[in-house]
């Protein structure tokens, strides 16, 4: 996904921020869709990356459509790479506050959005990151953007107990989904951003297996077409003893 992201703004031309409009709006889009009718409050955790960014986006769309939102960005606001912090200002220009602290818990009765950590999740022992972790891994209204924090997205691993309702990962489904527990995924989603097709079949040397044939990508195609955002389908194989898409 390094490498995708590489090829979309090198070569094609396609900007994150761009992108990170894209992903951030199909995020607010299933916030709304999922959200519990009789509390129409979200709160957005945010970390200092892209990641991050998409969850500024995302709070930004659901706050100009008349819903309270909650922003917290724990590392705090300086600590914001510069696509990030250009989202940031976006916000804070339409009057909203945000906050630093991370609670030890977060209110029982609202949709939390965890935009902490993305695909590019290494394992960490910091207090900061144990006390985003602990405060979300009891909370069972999550919607993890890309993947849940704290899961490692080649292994599957999670090392933050965070168990989501849902997760909206971007462009394409990584394989750590499929190799962690349905419990510390949730129901899958996917949304485009505008990534060609031919990057994955043609440019990265994938060696496509039962997890991801090339009929795939068609098919993921042609429900992109109809929608930006779907829910994946994912069938278990006896044969190989794994999920494919």
């Amino acid at each position: 996904m390094i490498e995708v992201d590489r090829i979309m703004v090198s070569e094609l031309k396609v900007p994150i921020e761009l992108m990170m409009e894209h992903a951030g709006l199909s995020l607010a889009r299933l916030a709304v869709a999922l959200r519990d009718h009789q509390t129409p409050e979200f709160y957005i955790v945010a970390g200092s990356g892209n990641n991050g960014g998409g969850g500024l986006v995302a709070a930004r769309r659901l706050f100009n459509w008349n819903y309270d939102v909650t922003v917290i960005i724990p590392k705090g606001f300086p600590s914001l790479q510069s696509v990030p912090m250009a989202q940031l200002e976006r916000f804070q220009s339409i009057g909203v506050e945000l906050e630093e602290d991370m609670p030890n818990s977060l209110p029982e009765d609202v949709t939390v959005i965890d935009a902490y950590i993305g695909y590019g999740y290494k394992r960490r022992e910091d207090d900061l990151t144990s006390q985003v972790f602990d405060s979300m891994k009891t909370h069972r209204r999550i919607i993890s953007l890309d993947a849940p924090s704290g899961l490692d997205v080649t292994t599957g691993v999670s090392d933050s107990g965070i168990q989501p309702m849902a997760t909206l990962t971007i462009a394409f489904v990584k394989i750590g989904l499929l190799a962690a527990t349905p419990q510390e995924v949730g129901t899958l989603f996917i949304c485009d951003i505008g990534v060609p097709s031919d990057i994955y079949l043609n440019r990265l040397e994938i060696d496509w297996s039962e997890l991801y044939d090339a009929g795939a990508i068609d098919r993921l195609n042609d429900a992109f077409a109809a929608d930006p955002l779907n829910k994946v389908q994912l069938s278990y194989s006896e044969n190989y003893q794994c999920w494919s898409v």
